[in-house]
């Protein structure tokens, strides 16, 4: 016969209701797993708060919709950056760099769907930055999407 697989470690996680901090730890984890420094504040921390790169940047998500009473689902709006080391770059470098981030987020966000409480991610758009967030000089993508989560 086929085993059932479950556990009640499994069974609790199911009744957790996704919110932002679960949201944003899954994205925490996702951002470790490819090697990046991970930091979550609004944006006006960001220059003080780097201090080592590749960094992750995570302003805060923000709840954008509900659907449903007790049991339903949300809709968070979140905005993630890469960045990396970018003084002295070539262009060719600069463009390979960009395209690794570019693919990194893809993942990310592709990654964040397989979560159980994930319903989809929605809307996402990638674009470079036109300018450096701290004085480090660095070279960056951004990311926004929208998750929508079970509750």
């Amino acid at each position: 016969s086929t085993p059932i697989k479950s556990s009640a470690a499994s069974d609790v996680y199911k009744r957790q209701t996704m919110t932002r901090v679960h949201l944003a730890q899954l994205l925490r984890d996702l951002a470790s797993a490819h090697d990046y420094a991970f930091f979550s504040a609004p944006d006006e921390y960001m220059p003080s708060e780097i201090d080592r790169y590749p960094a992750a940047w995570l302003a805060p998500p923000r709840l954008k919709e509900v659907e449903g009473r007790r049991h339903g689902k949300r809709t968070y709006e979140i905005q993630l950056h890469l960045l990396q080391p970018g003084m002295r770059l070539t262009h060719a470098e600069r463009a390979r760099r960009l395209d690794e981030m570019e693919q990194t987020l893809l993942g990310i966000f592709t990654e964040l769907t397989e979560d159980p409480k994930v319903i989809c991610v929605e809307r996402l758009s990638i674009r470079p930055r036109t300018c450096a967030f701290t004085n480090h000089g660095e070279i960056s993508q951004s990311a926004t999407a929208e998750a929508v989560v079970w509750f």
